[in-house]
């Protein structure tokens, strides 16, 4: 996934003042506010999984959003000793669900800045806005951009200071918004878009761990 890096939104985990719960991290055992780590729980079939949106009933363990602290929570049973049994998934199937509950959580914000009248979509439509002096709290351009277009795109919001992704295809970005296929939506400045930048940074940053 490609992104403008001109703003980053998501303080490093060290830096965080403490404001919230704290939970321990079960690979590396530091204590953080629960809304930087991922929760599991153990599920009526025995089985440890993920609840990253902490609304599943039931004992909790955390870990850090990062593959080495899931890696060594796993290797060292520390998810089954601290929800008392249960079986749990490798590392990579752990990795791989906790990525979709994070994309499904992009969509569902999406979705809901959709209802609220918070979207924008269409390439000349918003360059066109930006031009104009609008300023959004995000755009996502289609990753099947051409070339040219894609650059233009990414100029612009690092010209103007607004965080730019490519998660998706033009024809599923379409789809989010029940429409043919769209080549760059934006969201109005807000929470729902502060929301979504820190969704899909915190997908960039998996990508980053995977690739590295």
């Amino acid at each position: 996934m490609k992104k403008d890096r001109s703003k980053s939104r998501r303080p490093e985990p060290g830096s965080v003042v403490k404001s919230g719960p704290q939970r321990t991290c079960a690979g590396c055992r530091k204590s953080l506010d629960q809304d930087l780590l991922v929760r599991y729980v153990l599920s009526p079939q025995g089985e440890i999984v993920i609840d990253y949106r902490r609304k599943l009933p039931g004992r909790g363990v955390y870990t850090c959003f990062n593959h080495e602290c899931v890696d060594t929570a796993v290797k060292r049973g520390q998810l089954q000793r601290s929800l008392r049994g249960g079986q749990v998934a490798s590392t990579d199937v752990l990795w791989q669900a906790l990525q979709e509950q994070v994309r499904a959580k992009v969509l569902s914000l999406i979705g809901m800045a959709r209802k609220a009248g918070q979207v924008v979509s269409g390439t000349r439509q918003v360059l066109s806005e930006i031009r104009s002096g609008k300023h959004f709290g995000l755009l996502l351009r289609a990753s099947d951009l051409s070339p040219a277009i894609a650059d233009k795109v990414d100029k612009t919001a690092r010209c103007s200071g607004i965080p730019c992704f490519a998660p998706f295809g033009k024809e599923h970005m379409g789809q989010l918004l029940g429409k043919s296929e769209r080549g760059v939506v934006a969201l109005k400045s807000g929470s729902l878009a502060v929301s979504v930048v820190d969704e899909l940074e915190r997908l960039d940053k998996f990508a980053g761990e995977l690739n590295g």
